[in-house]
């Protein structure tokens, strides 16, 4: 797959998130887990007063498995966290391994 294509394949997981309102969430897989079934992730929108933030976290674990969204690019996603000595850990996602679940 070349730049583009990624970049094509991208724009649908972009353009899902971005248009997610204060509370509203979306379902994405992304990988597969020991039993080669999907991952599937929760990204969800929080909106303070002008500010919007995303975060991201393993379906149905909300508060655990999670990670903040620092920035949505053409085709990665760069997340977050601390842990409870505040270590930050950090990912990058790859938006065209994302599939948009309905």
């Amino acid at each position: 797959m070349n730049y583009t294509d990624k970049v094509k394949a991208s724009n649908i997981i972009i353009n899902a998130i971005k248009a997610l309102k204060d509370n509203e969430e979306i379902n994405v897989s992304y990988g597969i887990d020991s039993d080669n079934m999907p991952k599937v992730y929760t990204i969800h929108c929080y909106t303070y007063g002008v500010n919007t933030s995303y975060s991201i976290h393993k379906k149905d674990m909300f508060g655990l498995s999670g990670m903040n969204i620092s920035t949505i690019n053409k085709t990665t996603m760069d997340t977050y966290t601390f842990d409870m000595m505040g270590q930050r850990t950090t990912y990058r996602f790859q938006l065209h391994e994302m599939k948009l679940l309905g």
